[in-house]
C-alpha cells in the first residue's frame, strides 16, 4: 500500500507501508533460503558424486536454477518486490517436478554409485516449502504428495535393488517433515492476512470516528456561529444604537465572511502566529466591550496555532464577556469587575475571563443552550488540544478558562 504524506514544503512524499502479509512473506523466503544453504552445504559431497554419473547440461541447470535460486531469493527478500520473488518462487518450485521427472533419463549410468539417494530427494523440502508461499493451502498439500510420490518413484529407479521398501520409506519420510515444515509456513501467511484484516477494520473504525469528530465539531462551529455573530449581529441592528451603525455593518460583513467560509471549507490561511492571536484575541475582547490583559512568556512568540482553534478560542472569549454583561450584573446595582487575560506560553496559550458578579448553578444550564455549553465549552474542547471550563456558584462570581496546548507538548514546558 503506498500513500502520499506532505512534507514541510507541501510536496509530496512518497511512503511504501507493506502488509504485514509481505513481511512475513519476506521473512519466511529468507529463512527458506539459509535454510537452502545449509541443506546444500550438507549435501554438496554427494552433488559433486552425482555431477559425473548425470548427463552434464541436466546436473548444471539442475545445480543452477534448482540450488541456486532459493539462495537468490534470501539476498534480495526484502530488496526484491514481492511479486518478483513470488515468479522466483514458483520457477523454483516447478523446476523440482522437471527435474525430478527428468532425473533418470538424464542419467548416465543405470544407477548411482553405491546406491546413493539422489541429491535432489535429499533437499526436496526446500521445494516443498516455496510452493508454500505461492499456493494455496490445498494446492500446496497437493503439490508436497505429487513431489513425494515422485521423489519416491525416483528413487527406486536410481537403485540397483527392485525393493520397493526403501523408496516408500522416503516418500513417507518426505510426506511427514515437508508436511510439518508447509503446515508452520501455512500458519505463518494466515495470520499475516489475519493481522491486515484486523488492521484495515481499526482503520475504517477509526476513520468512522474521525468522520464524526469532525462533523460534530464542524457543527459545534456552526450553532456557535449562528448564536454568537448572527444572533448578536441581528441584535445590535435591531436595537438601531445611533453611532453604531458602522460597527454592526463591519460585524455583519464579518458574519458574511465567515459563512462563505462555512460553505467553501477553506480558511485563508491554516495558522496563526503568536502576533496574529494576540490581535485576534484583543479584536475579540474589544468587540465586546473590554480590554484583554496579555502576558507573553519568553519564547512564546515561535508560537503557531491552527486558525481553526485560534478563531474558536477568540469566539469563546466574546461569547465569555457577553455572558457576563448579561447576567453577571447584581439586582442591587453593585458594581461588577471583569477581567480577561492572556497568557502565551511557546507551546499554547492559557485565557482567564471572570467576574466577581452574581454567578449560577452551571448544573442548571440547559443542555441545548448555546451559549456556555456550546459557544464556549463544546467550541474549545472539539479542537485538538483545546481545554474549556466553566467555574461558577451564586454570589461568587464566574470563571471561564480557556487553553490550548500543542500536541505532544503536554509536560514539556
Amino acid at each position: 500500500m503506498t500513500r502520499l504524506l506532505p512534507n514541510v514544503s507541501g510536496v509530496g512524499v512518497r511512503v511504501v507501508i507493506e502488509s504485514a502479509y509481505d513481511r512475513i512473506f519476506r521473512i519466511l523466503v529468507l529463512s527458506i533460503g539459509l535454510g537452502s544453504v545449509v541443506f546444500t552445504l550438507l549435501g554438496l559431497p554427494g552433488v559433486i558424486e552425482q555431477h559425473y554419473y548425470l548427463h552434464p547440461a541436466f546436473s548444471i541447470l539442475a545445480i543452477t536454477i534448482y540450488l541456486g535460486l532459493p539462495p537468490l531469493m534470501a539476498t534480495i527478500a526484502f530488496r526484491a518486490p514481492v511479486r518478483v520473488l513470488r515468479v522466483l518462487a514458483v520457477t523454483q518450485a516447478t523446476s523440482a517436478v522437471v527435474f525430478l521427472a527428468l532425473w533418470k533419463p538424464s542419467m548416465v549410468s543405470e544407477y548411482l554409485p553405491g546406491d546413493r539417494i539422489p541429491w535432489i530427494i535429499n533437499i526436496i523440502t526446500i521445494s516443498a516449502c516455496v510452493a508454500g508461499l505461492v499456493l494455496r493451502p490445498v494446492v500446496a498439500w497437493l503439490f508436497l504428495i505429487v513431489l513425494a510420490a515422485e521423489s519416491g518413484v525416483v528413487r527406486f529407479l536410481a537403485y540397483s535393488s527392485d525393493d520397493a521398501s526403501l523408496a516408500f520409506q522416503d516418500a513417507v519420510m518426505i510426506t511427514l517433515i515437508s508436511g510439518v515444515m508447509l503446515s508452520l509456513i501455512i500458519l505463518a501467511l494466515r495470520a499475516g492476512r489475519d493481522q491486515d484484516a484486523a488492521a484495515a477494520k481499526a482503520h475504517d473504525a477509526v476513520a468512522r470516528v474521525a468522520t464524526v469528530q469532525t462533523l460534530e465539531s464542524q457543527r459545534a462551529r456552526y450553532q456557535a456561529f449562528m448564536h454568537d455573530d448572527v444572533l448578536a449581529t441581528l441584535h445590535a441592528a435591531s436595537r438601531n444604537v445611533p453611532g453604531t451603525m458602522e460597527l454592526t455593518q463591519r460585524s455583519a460583513q464579518l458574519a458574511l465572511d465567515k459563512l462563505d467560509e462555512f460553505r467553501d471549507g477553506t480558511p485563508t490561511h491554516s495558522q496563526f502566529t503568536a502576533e496574529e492571536l494576540e490581535s485576534h484575541l484583543r479584536s475579540s475582547a474589544q468587540r465586546s466591550g473590554h480590554e484583554l490583559e496579555v502576558i507573553s512568556r519568553a519564547d512564546a512568540s515561535s508560537l503557531t496555532i491552527p486558525v481553526d482553534t485560534g478563531d474558536a478560542l477568540a469566539e469563546a472569549l466574546a461569547e465569555a464577556l457577553r455572558n457576563s454583561v448579561r447576567h453577571a450584573d447584581w439586582p442591587d446595582g453593585r458594581p461588577v469587575t471583569r477581567r480577561a487575560q492572556a497568557t502565551f506560553r511557546p507551546a499554547g496559550v492559557d485565557i482567564e475571563i471572570s467576574d466577581d458578579g452574581r454567578g449560577f448553578l452551571a448544573r442548571r444550564v440547559g443542555l441545548d443552550r448555546l451559549g456556555i455549553r456550546v459557544s464556549i465549552l463544546k467550541r474549545v474542547n472539539s479542537q485538538t488540544g483545546g481545554f474549556a471550563s466553566v467555574d461558577s456558584s451564586r454570589g461568587h462570581g464566574t470563571t471561564v478558562r480557556l487553553s490550548w496546548t500543542a500536541e505532544g507538548a503536554y509536560g514539556a514546558e
